[in-house]
């Protein structure tokens, strides 16, 4: 499979959340992730109401910088912005007022859930954000109880018009070890439309994008499928079209 994957999940703004703390650090990750195949990214700072956000126009300086960045290691390596948004009472005013944000001016929106969320809590909310008119993608949902291993949940969310991404740290078998071979089925069987890095820095969560496709083994039932993940999905998404 070639490079030029898309990594919609990563904290590399410096600065601005518990990721990257400098400039530095974010050209090493940008690196890091270059040198896994990634060749688009999506940075999605923390966005909670009432949290310590910073002002859309400061993140929107440090994307420059972060563009600047990339160009220098390669003119075709693209970065955009979102936010990936804590769940809560207050969130879709944020959006639409603009200060939170959307999948780089999308109407995707990378949605997170406290892992012990109850499902009608996932449901409600994320059947708030369709009936407001966002498309929502589900963050990192192999960490939700509320989903693990009821395919029930996930096919009624996903009917609803949801999407969902999974971490490649959880395919490697980092965070909730004995599940990733479960995370890997996942992925196979059509229920993940996205992969991300989540990454946070050099050291902690790094970009693992080749390594987590060399779980996958050879087979040309796996490359068509993460074809579609890493590639052909983000790209609909970007298009802001809906995923078929």
């Amino acid at each position: 499979m070639e490079t030029g994957f898309y990594d919609i999940h990563t904290h590399i703004l410096p600065g601005v959340d518990d990721g990257s703390k400098s400039p530095e650090e974010s050209k090493q990750m940008l690196q890091m992730a270059y040198d896994q195949g990634v060749r688009h990214i999506v940075a999605t700072p923390h966005f909670s109401v009432n949290g310590k956000n910073h002002p859309v126009e400061e993140l929107q300086d440090k994307l420059k910088l972060l563009r600047q960045m990339a160009a220098e290691i390669d003119p075709s390596f693209t970065v955009d912005l979102g936010n990936e948004l804590l769940n809560g009472p207050g969130i879709i005013e944020e959006l639409k007022s603009g200060q939170a944000l959307t999948m780089a001016g999308t109407r995707y929106i990378l949605v997170e859930f406290l892992p012990s969320d109850k499902y009608h809590v996932l449901y409600q909310s994320l059947h708030e954000y369709i009936m407001a008119g966002y498309i929502p993608i589900v963050a990192h949902m192999e960490r939700y109880e509320a989903l693990y291993k009821n395919y029930d949940h996930i096919e009624e969310l996903a009917k609803m018009g949801c999407y969902f991404q999974m971490n490649t740290e959880s395919i490697v078998g980092g965070f909730l070890q004995r599940r990733a071979a479960y995370h890997r089925r996942l992925i196979l069987d059509g229920y993940i439309q996205f992969m991300g890095s989540d990454c946070h820095g050099t050291d902690h969560r790094k970009p693992l994008m080749k390594d987590a496709l060399r779980y996958f083994g050879q087979n040309p039932e796996a490359e068509r499928r993460l074809e579609r993940v890493l590639v052909k999905y983000p790209v609909t998404m970007l298009d802001d079209k809906y995923i078929d």
